[in-house]
């Protein structure tokens, strides 16, 4: 089975393992596959055209007591899906800096990412640098895998452990389920998702 985020309905692949969904555009999109006793696979891609995957999963051991195995495997895979929603529907109106953007650039640090972001600007250099909305002179309310974390330095997490950054500049554009109280609103926001 295969699932892409966006795209109504679900395919199968073929007897050699070759799918192809149609209805994908340019855009970002999660995916998952999964095969009664294989554990599910799950990532987030920003597709440009006619791109391919490549998936691999992994054949669940016949020692293990595979139907416990598979239950465990599709109850994980299920949620990785609706955090991957989360953040896809979170990036529909923000500025999208995905994983492949950041091993393009190969950053040191996170800020490195979002210096050249509109409504930002990066104060200092290296692990004391600080990301601020460049409208009001203020820290942006900064979520990190869907929660506030108040006083979070950008550059306190690795830009190889993220998977997605997006970036509000305005709170008009911020969805519902990032808003928060805390925060000064005309700072901008930041959402990182690790995943």
């Amino acid at each position: 089975e295969v699932r892409v985020g966006g795209v109504s309905g679900t395919t199968s692949t073929d007897d050699s393992g070759w799918f192809r969904v149609p209805g994908v555009r340019v855009g970002l999109y999660y995916f998952g596959v999964r095969r009664v006793g294989y554990r599910p696979a799950s990532d987030m891609l920003r597709f440009t055209g006619s791109d391919t995957v490549d998936v691999m999963i992994e054949r669940i051991s016949p020692e293990l007591d595979t139907v416990r195995v598979q239950a465990r495997a599709d109850a994980q895979w299920e949620r990785d899906i609706r955090r991957y929603e989360f953040a896809i529907d979170a990036a529909r109106f923000g500025t999208v800096i995905t994983q492949e953007d950041i091993q393009r650039r190969s950053p040191i640090w996170t800020s490195d990412m979002l210096q050249t972001q509109a409504g930002f600007r990066v104060i200092g250099t290296g692990s004391r640098a600080r990301l601020i909305g460049s409208r009001a002179s203020c820290a942006p309310v900064v979520f990190l895998d869907g929660m506030p974390v108040p006083g979070f330095n950008i550059n306190d997490i690795s830009p190889q452990f993220i998977k997605l950054i997006v970036a509000y500049r305005s709170a008009s554009s911020v969805p519902a389920q990032l808003q928060t109280a805390r925060g000064n609103a005309n700072c901008g926001t930041v959402a990182i998702f690790t995943m």
